[in-house]
């Protein structure tokens, strides 16, 4: 199947409608979405400063680290917390692995250290297993981005728990994988309520 952008055969699906993208095209598409995300955040932030203002008092809500996470993002393919061999770029979310790489790194020093460790260990053992195929890999890395977020943004219980599940249902049968689900979720229980 050929990329639906260009001529060069397609290795992702992307979307609802399943749209065929090679890499050159779903790197592009992934920096498109990160660029969107940043942007997104800021203008969270934003709104919740000017909430701020209206109302005379500081709002209980924390501001996402957008900076911090341009930042992270800036590093291309150089990763602060995983090995990546040249045989796996092609064919693992190099995107979700990138952000969850940033949310990690945000993570040192901070009260959520420990879910970065466990997010680290979840995401080494999704990276090296035999047990899972690319599709559900490539699955579990983007819950994990998306619980990644949340970790260093909102922290909504209701969406770590959704999201958590979701992770804990997809590797169910991988051994490796259940446990560091399950040291994941512990984690977050202890330090989130979540």
């Amino acid at each position: 199947m050929k990329c639906y952008q260009c001529d060069k055969p397609a290795m992702y699906m992307i979307g609802d409608e399943n749209v065929p993208l090679c890499l050159n095209c779903y790197s592009t598409w992934s920096h498109i979405q990160n660029m969107q995300f940043l942007q997104n955040a800021a203008m969270v932030n934003h709104a919740l400063d000017e909430i701020d203002m209206v109302t005379g008092f500081r709002s209980m809500e924390g501001r996402l680290p957008v900076q911090e996470i341009a930042r992270a993002m800036q590093k291309g393919h150089t990763l602060n917390n995983f090995n990546i061999s040249q045989s796996q770029i092609g064919v693992l979310n190099t995107g979700s692995i990138e952000r969850i790489d940033a949310a990690i790194t945000l993570s040192r020093g901070s009260d959520t250290e420990l879910i970065g460790e466990a997010l680290k260990d979840l995401t080494a053992a999704v990276i090296s297993s035999e047990e899972l195929n690319q599709e559900d890999k490539n699955d579990v890395l983007d819950l994990t981005e998306t619980l990644a977020d949340e970790v260093v943004g909102k922290r909504k219980p209701a969406t770590i728990n959704a999201v958590m599940k979701e992770i804990t249902k997809k590797v169910m049968g991988a051994a490796t994988l259940v446990r560091a689900a399950e040291k994941l979720r512990d984690v977050l229980e202890t330090l989130l309520g979540g």
